[in-house]
């Protein structure tokens, strides 16, 4: 079997040579030899391996299946009157002296305009009227903001004394 090759490079003229392809079998690696003098002293000092011990493996446990458990549906809840013919500049309603953390609060009656805000003071003030509802919130605090008119405001705070808070580290 002949490989037909080109030589390039060369001054001449090219010309087709053929070459024999030799195939060499591979060579065994030789091992390493190691004097047995040598050989002894290392398998003294090499610790030998023992069986490997069972090991009892217990069978998976049952998984945790999450279950769906509605909120308990018992709330407390409390009306505060707010006399509006005084002037009031963020006059907070007393949650917090009460440990009262709302769920809900309600604008039952409004019979002039007043505003409110929640949590604190530096939040944005919202204008309340009859009807109007805050339920996205944890109410910690709410602070009554009025001009001295005619009337009075009552509003309805609802809470969850079962609800578990995470207290923030």
């Amino acid at each position: 079997m002949f490989r037909r090759t080109r030589r390039f490079q060369r001054p001449i003229p090219t010309k087709i040579v053929e070459e024999p392809i030799i195939y060499e079998p591979f060579k065994p690696i030789p091992e390493p030899f190691l004097p047995s003098r040598i050989a002894d002293a290392l398998s003294k000092t090499i610790p030998k391996l023992e069986a490997p011990v069972e090991v009892e493996i217990e069978p998976p446990k049952k998984p945790i299946t999450p279950v769906l458990t509605q909120e308990i549906k018992h709330k407390n809840y409390k009306n505060f009157t707010i006399d509006l013919s005084v002037a009031h500049t963020d006059y907070p309603l007393g949650l917090r002296d009460m440990g009262i953390i709302a769920d809900t609060m309600t604008v039952i009656k409004a019979d002039s305009d007043f505003s409110y805000k929640l949590n604190s003071t530096a939040n944005d003030p919202t204008p309340a009227e009859k009807g109007q509802m805050e339920d996205q919130f944890e109410i910690e605090e709410i602070y009554i903001t009025n001009a001295a008119a005619s009337g009075e405001a009552i509003i309805r705070v609802a809470w969850n004394p079962y609800l578990i808070r995470l207290k923030p580290s």
